[in-house]
């Protein structure tokens, strides 16, 4: 019987005549998680400098953070409001059960601090794609629309690998290139539809990081042909 009785009743005891202990631990581990929240805090502002778009999880962790601490916050000011009641000889009710909330207030904190390693915190934010090119009062006449026509069949042909627009400067062959785009991703015709412009005197580092940067992807390799490979 002292065995399941008395053991239990010693640790519930705890809760009555322990309080002094149990805020300090509570405040201790307050400060910590506050610690470890402006480590996380900091490390989303500089993923956001880079442009890099922050995990789920972790803003799901600083809101959590944040609301745990705004409790943790108003448990020590009815806490400390009621000390006088805590100096007493006799334990109350009151006290048993904020020194219980305390505990546990205590343990959570320690839970989400443990939680603040994130597998993945960030990730490079997706680039506007072909849609981003604006095509307004973009107008079809008869000629763009055969040659629209010619292209979107071109395109789908999967004999065809590459197609050649020609025309005088100014009569709207990167708009039509970009309408005939902008129907092809809408139309899950590719995965992706990348638009690359390409000077007379190419330059391929350019080119692959204007063909990277709207992958989403980012080099890890140095020369032209470990960049392209």
């Amino acid at each position: 019987m002292a065995e399941y009785l008395v053991q239990p009743v010693i640790h519930q005891g705890q809760y009555l005549f322990c309080a002094n202990k149990f805020l300090k631990n509570l405040e201790d581990k307050k400060k910590e998680l506050m610690s470890t929240r402006d480590i996380v805090l900091k490390r989303v502002e500089e993923a956001r400098k880079k442009t890099e778009r922050i995990e789920d999880v972790v803003q799901k962790w600083l809101t959590e953070v944040q609301t745990l601490l705004e409790e943790v916050e108003k448990l020590e000011q009815q806490v400390k409001a009621n000390n006088s009641c805590f100096q007493a000889r006799c334990p109350t009710w009151r006290r048993y059960h904020q020194c219980k909330e305390m505990v546990e207030k205590t343990k959570v904190m320690i839970e989400f601090d443990n939680k603040s390693n994130f597998k993945t915190f960030a990730r490079l934010a997706t680039l506007p794609g072909i849609e981003y090119s604006s095509s307004e009062g973009f107008t079809f006449f008869e000629s763009t629309k055969l040659a629209y026509a010619q292209l979107w069949e071109a395109i789908q042909d999967d004999g065809v690998y590459r197609i050649a627009l020609f025309g005088l400067g100014g009569s709207g062959k990167t708009t039509l290139v970009t309408e005939v785009g902008k129907k092809a991703k809408e139309s899950n015709l590719f995965d992706r539809v990348v638009a690359v412009t390409v000077s007379q005197t190419a330059n391929v580092r350019n080119i692959q990081g204007q063909m990277a940067d709207m992958l989403n992807f980012e080099f890890k390799e140095e020369t032209e042909k470990g960049r392209a490979q």
